[in-house]
């Protein structure tokens, strides 16, 4: 059983999806939750029985797909996608069940998140570029139907331009995975055998130009997850995804998604462009201290939660980039282990902000004037106080939160490498502190705003979808060492080729 639990992790939300369509209503609910955490309980078996120290894959599956074109059913989990496989396992029964009372079509939601989470599961377990590509590319259809039918007044525009990025990032991300096929002999999209170096020196003629296949696989492939990670200036869609769409549907696409890009850029680029990454390194660490400081300068100026979210997103976003870009092991495992982090705290503040939505009708908590739309709910709600609480000590990086074993990892190893990044670091950690505050002062202490009502504090579903993963981020924080050990052999492994 143990040989396919891999593909039982991936594909039983998918079956799901299809069985909880022809049942009734209330059942639909059941079904759609079991298949989800079903999925998850695969792999939590699967994270925890991987052995610590070793870099090589622990869980492996292989089948011809297309064998005339070398594609294959290539799965696999190691230290480097470990940290995304838990994220997914904790984030998807957490989304279904914040929707569970969702009054408008609950079967097409949770039937599109369970596709999502197959998807995901998917992109992150590919070795194969062509598969992986198919579940990513599968993975931005979900969102636009989750938009553009459950979204505000402005969801139809909304959806339509998270189509066309993700279209055209994919699209970028097809080009260089071909240019990539045709550069070896035997052609093939294996990781395994595209690995090692083989990119280096190939070149190949565009126009009548010699141009190298590793510097402009490298552009295409990061040009194309630019788009949906998000990189600024390129994410103007993604703000406008976070006005318009439920706080489940965003919280699955900064949580879930764009912690999957990453991934994605990491694998990819230090498997088939070392020599390139090795090179690029100074611009990705600029593209990360850019996006630090644009996300914590534009999240001042929000006065609601949701284009908050978005802009602390573009924030991590950022430092993770400084992370990957420092091309030091200290500095790449803070990276690796923030996306899980920043993953997390992403989900706890998306999902409390929903429960604020639900309860006042808006999530603007200051208005145009200054004055607080609602206020004071600590007293009101003690129980949502200590969730805001945990997650924005954690998005800070307070000591014994998970962020704090993220933030030190990525500034200790880009010190030696980038010192002017560790002060771009800490400028926008200061920054940060400032508007997140400033947000818990308005919303939880103080006297009620000048719309404010009666508060219901968490019920008893709210409370079971909302503690794990505050639970995760204080047990991540305190107790980091297993996954450290875990992922820093891979990265080891990854660097030294890059080095």
């Amino acid at each position: 059983m143990n040989n396919h639990l891999i593909s039982y992790m991936v594909f039983l939300p998918f079956f799901g999806a299809l069985l909880q369509a022809f049942v009734s209503m209330t059942r639909s609910r059941w079904i759609a939750l079991a298949a989800s955490l079903a999925a998850s309980a695969c792999a939590i078996v699967l994270v925890v029985s991987m052995q610590i120290q070793t870099s090589d894959f622990q869980q492996m599956e292989s089948l011809p797909w297309v064998g005339s074109y070398a594609i294959s059913y290539d799965m696999a989990i190691d230290g480097l996608n470990v940290l995304m496989v838990l994220l997914v396992a904790i984030l998807f029964p957490v989304l279904i069940a914040s929707e569970w009372n969702q009054k408008v079509g609950v079967r097409g939601m949770h039937g599109l998140f369970l596709v999502l989470q197959t998807s995901l599961f998917g992109v992150v377990c590919a070795q194969d570029l062509f598969l992986q590509f198919f579940f990513w590319g599968l993975s931005a259809l979900p969102f636009y139907f989750l938009v553009g039918i459950w979204g505000g007044e402005g969801r139809e525009k909304a959806a339509f331009r998270s189509i066309v990025a993700a279209s055209l990032g994919d699209a970028l991300i097809f080009s260089a995975l071909v240019l990539v096929y045709y550069s070896v002999d035997p052609h093939s999209f294996s990781l395994k055998e595209l690995a090692g170096g083989r990119l280096a020196g190939k070149m190949f003629d565009f126009l009548g130009y010699e141009l190298p296949v590793s510097g402009v696989a490298f552009i295409l492939m990061s040009a194309g997850l630019s788009l949906r990670a998000p990189i600024w200036p390129f994410h103007g869609w993604f703000t406008e995804v976070a006005q318009e769409a439920p706080s489940s549907v965003f919280v699955a696409l900064c949580a879930g998604s764009v912690p999957v890009a990453l991934y994605i850029f990491v694998r990819v680029c230090y498997l088939l462009f070392p020599e390139t990454l090795s090179i690029a390194g100074k611009i990705i660490v600029a593209v990360g201290a850019t996006n630090l400081v644009m996300g914590g300068v534009c999240a001042v100026a929000q006065k609601g939660l949701r284009r908050l979210l978005a802009f602390i997103c573009l924030s991590e976003v950022g430092f993770v980039l400084t992370g990957i870009g420092s091309l030091n092991s200290v500095g790449v495992v803070g990276a690796v282990y923030q996306q899980l982090i920043f993953g997390l705290g992403l989900a706890g503040f998306g999902l409390f902000s929903g429960v604020i939505s639900e309860r006042t009708g808006s999530t603007v908590f200051l208005a145009e004037d200054g004055e607080r739309t609602f206020g004071g709910i600590a007293t009101r709600a003690p129980w949502i106080s200590v969730v805001a609480g945990v997650v924005v000590a954690s998005l800070l990086g307070f000591p014994g939160f998970g962020g704090f074993v993220g933030h030190a990892l990525v500034i200790i190893g880009s010190y030696s490498i980038h010192p002017f990044t560790v002060v771009v670091s800490g400028g926008a950690l200061l920054l940060a502190s400032y508007y997140l505050f400033a947000m818990y002062r308005s919303v939880f202490l103080g006297k009620p705003g000048v719309g404010s009502h009666p508060f219901e504090d968490l019920t008893f579903r709210e409370q079971a979808y909302m503690f794990p993963v505050v639970l995760s981020l204080l047990f991540f924080g305190l107790y980091p060492k297993p996954l450290i050990e875990l992922i820093r052999p891979a990265v080891l492994t990854v660097l030294s080729a890059v080095k």
